[in-house]
């Protein structure tokens, strides 16, 4: 496996590394959260997508007005990886500063 690809991780040992509200979906991590108002949706995308830009792996994102849900998988391995448990932490962080809840 070429160096700069990430390693596999085994999808239990995801789910057993990861917060809530993620879970494992097949080879995925899902969550949805609560931002009660398209504003606060908007800034949450925008931070998420500064945050996969900043790792260069970037989720799935499906904005409505007051609830995002987020699919994150690292497609170019076909498995989950260390990336995907790390961009899960970090919209996880964004979210709890915004003030928004899990759904």
């Amino acid at each position: 496996m070429a160096a700069n690809r990430p390693e596999p991780m085994d999808p239990e040992e995801v789910a057993r590394v990861i917060a809530v509200p993620w879970r494992v979906v097949d080879n995925t991590v899902h969550a949805e959260f609560l931002t009660r108002t398209m504003v606060v949706g908007g800034q949450m995308v925008a931070r998420a997508i500064d945050a996969a830009e900043a790792l260069n792996h970037h989720p799935d994102i499906d904005l409505r007005y007051a609830t995002i849900h987020f699919v994150i998988s690292t497609h170019s391995v076909g498995a989950l990886t260390a990336l995907d448990v790390e961009l899960a932490a970090q919209i996880s962080a964004i979210a709890t500063e915004l003030g928004v809840d899990p759904a």
